[in-house]
């Protein structure tokens, strides 16, 4: 079992193409270990998916780009924010790349169809290490799947109280039309209605809208705030048009957790200025582990490490180090499964674990958008830790209830 607060090493240049991956000579001539990379790398959500594959080179960079004398090889697929591709990338990646474990795919709809899956491929170990629609990892756990991200509910528990605390009594939604963000908004809406609190109004648009003056004209005057629960340009256009409208300055808003995302934060940080929301990732944490990857990743790219960039590096790590404590020994699936559900360590975000459901165990953060040094961060305002994706409820009453979609849950 390994539960390690190992800190980032020197870490080589991020610059790696497909192949072997900064290899020692004494690693070439063992068989490669073989990782399959899944990540939206075209359309609305291109950009996180680009951090997620510097987040992978990143932990492979750490670990020498061997274990224990076997060179990892990475094959990076775009899984193109579409259920079905996934699908077809996690097939070629382990029928015709020969990938023994596959990290991503990216959102929420793609990591439900390649759960559901999952049995096709049981000599391969998928790591979900961006998608965060609930059900990945609970209501049915597949055995060769884990998830390291997060399920969506699990950092707007918190917001919803919050929220309810700040006074706001009526919030109207405006979120992206899939998996994920049924279960931001869920989770956000299953503590602020308990509390009394009450959504007159969701409005949900596609993934890749531009023009959203019908979402905005559907907004009630009447409501407190807004949660907003949208992704890379989805959010920035949303933003901005609303900006644009003259309603950013008349109406609190509060941050899905992609929403306020460093990737967004570099062209519309001044509007979001303020902007509270709920994540299982900051910009200003103070472990030695955030610190490192801060300091490499804005020397590859000038800016903050993004959600998207710690959490395809924190899936990397977790396999890289459960593949150390098997020696390297990636064709023993069950063993390395094992190990993974086992290992514990400090990543970026915060000390993470597995509960027995395979889903991460992390710390969650309200995060304000502030100017720090010039650079546009979350800080933490307040942190939650080692937050379930159960939150305070019973795991089976909460898995015997609907799953989150467009209509549940309501309370107008």
């Amino acid at each position: 079992m390994r539960v390690t607060t190992r800190v980032t090493a020197a870490i080589a240049g991020c610059g790696m193409a497909l192949g072997m991956v900064s290899s020692p000579l004494m690693a070439q001539d063992k068989e490669p270990i073989r990782i399959g990379v899944m990540a939206s790398l075209s359309g609305a959500f291109a950009q996180m998916g680009a951090d997620g594959v510097d987040g992978v080179k990143l932990a492979v960079e750490e670990f020498g780009g061997e274990i224990n004398g076997r060179p990892v090889k990475l094959f990076i697929e775009d899984s193109a924010m579409d259920p079905s591709v996934a699908v077809e990338k996690t097939r070629a990646l382990v029928n015709r790349d020969g990938a023994q474990v596959v990290l991503g795919p990216l959102s929420g709809a793609a990591g439900l169809a390649v759960k559901k899956g999952a049995g096709e491929f049981p000599d391969a170990t998928i790591i979900v290490a961006g998608s965060a629609a609930e059900d990945i990892t609970m209501r049915g756990v597949a055995p060769n799947v884990f998830r390291t991200s997060y399920t969506g509910a699990q950092p707007t528990f918190p917001l919803g109280d919050y929220a309810y605390d700040q006074g706001y009594r009526k919030v109207a939604i405006v979120a992206e039309d899939y998996a994920f963000p049924y279960a931001q908004v869920g989770g956000f809406m299953k503590t602020f209605c308990a509390r009394g609190g009450s959504v007159p109004k969701k409005i949900w648009v596609p993934i890749g809208t531009s023009d959203y003056s019908s979402a905005v004209a559907q907004i009630p005057p009447d409501v407190d705030a807004l949660f907003v629960a949208l992704g890379g340009t989805d959010a920035v256009n949303f933003i901005r048009q609303m900006d644009d409208f003259g309603l950013l300055d008349q109406m609190d808003i509060l941050g899905g957790t992609v929403t306020v995302d460093g990737t967004q934060l570099a062209s519309i940080g001044p509007l979001m200025e303020g902007v509270v929301s709920g994540s299982i990732m900051s910009g200003q944490l103070e472990n030695d582990a955030y610190k490192s990857l801060d300091r490499k990743f804005g020397e590859l790219r000038g800016r903050p490490p993004s959600l998207f960039v710690e959490n395809y590096y924190r899936a990397a790590k977790w396999a890289l180090l459960a593949l150390e404590d098997v020696d390297g020994n990636v064709e023993d699936q069950e063993a390395l499964r094992k190990e993974l559900l086992q290992t514990s360590f400090q990543a970026p975000g915060s000390f993470v674990s597995f509960d027995r459901y395979h889903n991460v165990v992390p710390d969650v953060y309200l995060n304000r958008v502030e100017k720090v040094n010039g650079e546009w961060r979350n800080v933490p305002i307040r942190t939650y830790s080692r937050v379930s994706q159960f939150w305070t409820f019973d795991p089976e009453q909460y898995q015997a209830a609907p799953a989150y979609d467009r209509d549940t849950p309501s309370c107008p």
